[in-house]
């Protein structure tokens, strides 16, 4: 049903199906038309021939017509019916006013025949099996047909079959041919359904389509091109900000540092190292974007462990409280070690913007290969769990840069794992990374 629907091959189907039932119409009425082109002259209806074979028969070495009570009826009707009928070895019957004209020709040997005149003069003599066996027989002056309904009998119904025939195979062909030639548009259209912004120098292949789709294909390719280039200048942009702003951020952190002790110290370096790893997010992303991670073998307690022992200090000046947990065997999983440092470090900066004063953060790897930071702050709302990891979407009310979970997101995603946010058992969030465990060796 949905070939039906809307198609183009569907469409040009039925109208090519149309004109093919109309030109068979125009065959049939063609066929139909006498031979002579006269459509003024009736032609004589041959089935009188059929009803004459039936009443024929042989007395003695005559031929004579029994039950004459039929051909009486006919020549009511038409006064000037007349029949002829003669066998092989001459014998004849005759019933009518026979015009001495075609007696004299079927005197001699049998003819079979049909002559129109427009004088009335018009005859039909054939050579066919009777009740007295195989006779010639002639008639005229009876029962007419018009001339269109006189050609139609003469069509034979397994002509008709075969052209019928004919014309479904000549639909079949076509719309297999119209399938075949239109395959490029699918092809398209496939191609089409591919592009996302992960593959933004995909192109619609121009080969293979109808002539007229080809302007519409170059002006998506085109379209396509243009958002290549903008996509490219905006992820330029980003990369030379942050590049430019890692320099002021490091000179600011200095001297933030050698002011005395206090809460506004400490405030200031959260601040700046928010601004700092806002930096570092952009750039993380422009990297995803344009690299291959070069996943290697790795132990996930020693790379987790190393990021937490880096923002330690940071944690301590936040006056927040930072734990970690790991097995005692190697977590050994597969991926980058840069990017799965800086997983956890997000998730660790984001409790501890999220999180409140004193807030108590805890990092633990669990088995098989699970990374979890919980904290116990305010929590997150379920109706923003899953809004969270959109990038610059942000609770209302809660500061942020709305970048560093998605980039979380993003980097799990490349190591074939999942991330969920949660409630935690004690109240507040948790987060739940889950990597593929790598093979044993």
């Amino acid at each position: 049903m949905r070939f039906w629907s809307g198609s183009l091959v569907a469409r040009l189907l039925r109208r090519l199906i149309l004109l093919q039932v109309v030109a068979l119409v125009l065959v049939v009425i063609v066929a139909s038309i006498p031979e002579r082109g006269r459509s003024d002259v009736a032609q004589l209806d041959d089935e009188v021939l059929d009803r004459i074979a039936t009443v024929l028969a042989r007395d003695g070495d005559r031929l004579v017509f029994r039950g004459a009570a039929e051909l009486d009826a006919i020549a009511v009707g038409h006064p000037g019916f007349w029949v002829l009928a003669r066998d092989g070895e001459g014998r004849m019957a005759e019933f009518g006013p026979i015009p001495e004209l075609v007696r004299l020709v079927l005197a001699g040997d049998p003819l079979q025949a049909e002559v129109y005149g427009a004088d009335g003069g018009s005859l039909i003599a054939r050579q066919m099996e009777s009740a007295a066996g195989p006779v010639a027989l002639a008639t005229g002056g009876g029962p007419t047909l018009e001339p269109v309904a006189g050609q139609l009998r003469r069509i034979e119904p397994l002509s008709l079959l075969g052209l019928a025939a004919l014309t479904t195979l000549l639909a079949l062909a076509i719309a297999w041919l119209l399938r075949r030639d239109l395959s490029g548009i699918s092809r398209m259209a496939k191609e089409a359904a591919l592009i996302d912004v992960d593959r933004p120098s995909a192109r619609l292949t121009e080969a293979d389509i109808p002539r007229e789709l080809h302007v519409m294909a170059h002006a998506m390719n085109a379209a396509l091109a243009r958002l290549e280039e903008g996509q490219t200048r905006r992820k330029r942009f980003l990369a030379t900000a942050a590049h430019e702003l890692r320099t002021p951020v490091s000179i600011l952190s200095l001297r933030i540092e050698s002011l005395p002790p206090g809460p506004e110290r400490s405030r200031l370096l959260l601040d700046v190292a928010r601004l700092g790893s806002l930096a570092d997010q952009l750039l993380d992303l422009e990297r995803l974007d344009g690299e291959t991670l070069p996943f290697a073998r790795l132990n996930l307690s020693t790379t987790v462990g190393a990021a937490v022992a880096d923002i330690a200090p940071l944690a301590v000046a936040a006056g927040a409280g930072l734990s970690f947990e790991a097995p005692e065997g190697p977590v050994e999983i597969m991926g980058d070690g840069p990017s799965i440092r800086r997983v956890a470090t997000n998730l660790v900066q984001n409790a501890l913007a999220h999180g409140g004063e004193g807030v108590a953060i805890a990092v633990e790897i669990a088995l098989p290969a699970e990374l979890r930071v919980r904290d116990d702050g305010p929590g997150i709302a379920a109706s923003d769990r899953e809004q969270i990891f959109e990038p610059f979407v942000r609770r209302s009310g809660v500061a942020g840069s709305g970048l560093g979970l998605h980039l979380v997101r993003e980097i799990v995603t490349r190591h074939g794992g999942s991330i969920e946010a949660g409630e935690a058992p004690g109240g507040g969030a948790e987060f739940i990374v889950r990597f593929p465990p790598a093979a044993p060796l």
